[in-house]
């Protein structure tokens, strides 16, 4: 009978110190952040959601997505599952007046694919991307992502765009801050 009453003294103990932990751990805080910027005219948003984690970053994006007017662009970094988010967005405007959204995708690396361009009218239309330079390669739970095969062209197509259209860099705003 003193077994008996010893194993629930120790299992009770047991209990208390296994709650206490759980209590004392940090749960997952969950925020949206939203980031407004105008560009000729037009309103912007870029809406990220974040999962919360102390270190090196505060914010840990799962989901980001733009509205540009009244339009909801999702982000393409979502839709391809890629670890990039928007970083940086700028407003730029042509020789004839005509008004470009750019918007800056990286993963904080220092790589040629760790990061890539989209730009927009106000319209909402893609205009132009350098985001197939990135090769994603799905396998099994993982993603990897190479440099395509046609990575220069890409990027050298992106800018004889953004060059054709004569853009001058109105304003700009680091999305992080």
């Amino acid at each position: 009978m003193r077994w008996f009453r010893k194993f629930w003294i120790v299992l009770i103990f047991v209990l208390v110190v296994l709650l206490g932990q759980s209590w004392s751990e940090d749960k997952r805080r969950d925020y949206t952040v939203q980031t407004d910027f105008s560009c000729g005219g037009v309103d912007v948003k870029v809406i990220t959601h974040c999962i919360y984690k102390e270190e090196p970053l505060p914010c840990l994006p799962d989901n980001q997505y733009i509205i540009i007017g009244n339009k909801k662009i999702v982000s393409s970094s979502t839709l391809l599952k890629l670890d990039h988010s928007i970083s940086e967005i700028a407003c730029y405007k042509s020789n004839n007046n005509e008004w470009f959204i750019e918007l800056y995708y990286s993963n904080l690396g220092n790589c040629p694919v760790c990061e890539y361009y989209e730009l927009y009218n106000v319209n909402d239309n893609l205009v132009a991307t350098d985001r197939e330079k990135l090769r994603v390669i799905h396998n099994l739970d993982s993603i990897k992502i190479i440099k395509s095969k046609n990575y220069n062209e890409v990027v050298k197509k992106y800018r004889r765009i953004f060059n054709k259209l004569k853009l001058k860099r109105v304003n700009f705003k680091d999305i992080n801050r």
